[in-house]
């Protein structure tokens, strides 16, 4: 994806009356591809059939940029309906969830209770959970909370965007969590990140 086209759907993400349409039409212009379904059993379904083929899952909550207290608690409450449905049917998969979904724009305490109630879940349901980095804004706040709850769980990791300058250090930083590495999907400025393929592709 080149960079313009990137930058378009990120602005279009962060745009509420978008998004919302995104998630209601979303499948019927093509996102079926990379959508597991529109509720629990689709998902489950698609996992199943993935499975089989020895490949193990993510599952991601669809959403970001909540700006809403009570949208915030149902996107928890959804991963947690997740996390109980994974257990239940069995399937070789896992959560991944992003901060700004559970509240991190909203309230910084109210975010670390909201995750911290997912990985005491799925703690004890022995599942693991991936916090997802998402702009460099958020980057700092996201990874504090990465840093409180790795204290007392061990069921949890994060990632690294090979984008930013500092992606080396982060890994350091974290070289005893479960990481995944990833290019990273934000437009970020030249002043802490790559801006070219091939750079960020040698990082």
């Amino acid at each position: 994806m080149n960079n313009g086209v990137r930058d378009l759907f990120i602005c279009l993400s962060k745009n509420k009356i978008l998004n919302q349409g995104a998630k209601r039409w979303g499948l019927r212009v093509g996102a079926q591809h990379v959508v597991a379904g529109t509720n629990i059993e689709e998902m489950i379904q698609s996992v199943k059939k993935l499975n089989v083929t020895g490949i193990s899952c993510t599952i991601d909550n669809l959403g970001e940029f909540i700006k809403n207290r009570e949208e915030a608690v149902e996107a928890k409450e959804q991963i947690i309906d997740v996390i109980d449905a994974i257990k239940d049917h069995g399937v070789d998969a896992h959560i991944s969830l992003k901060p700004s979904q559970l509240g991190l724009d909203i309230d910084y305490t109210f975010c670390l209770n909201n995750i911290r109630e997912i990985i005491e879940k799925a703690s004890q349901l022995n599942l693991f959970v991936n916090i997802d980095m998402e702009d460099y804004e958020r980057l700092d706040a996201s990874f504090t909370i990465v840093e409180e709850l790795s204290q007392k769980y061990d069921n949890i990791g994060t990632v690294i965007q090979a984008y930013f300058f500092r992606a080396k250090e982060d890994i350091k930083r974290w070289k005893n969590l479960r990481l995944r590495i990833v290019k990273g999907a934000y437009k970020e400025s030249e002043e802490v990140a790559y801006q070219k393929k091939d750079e960020i592709d040698n990082n």
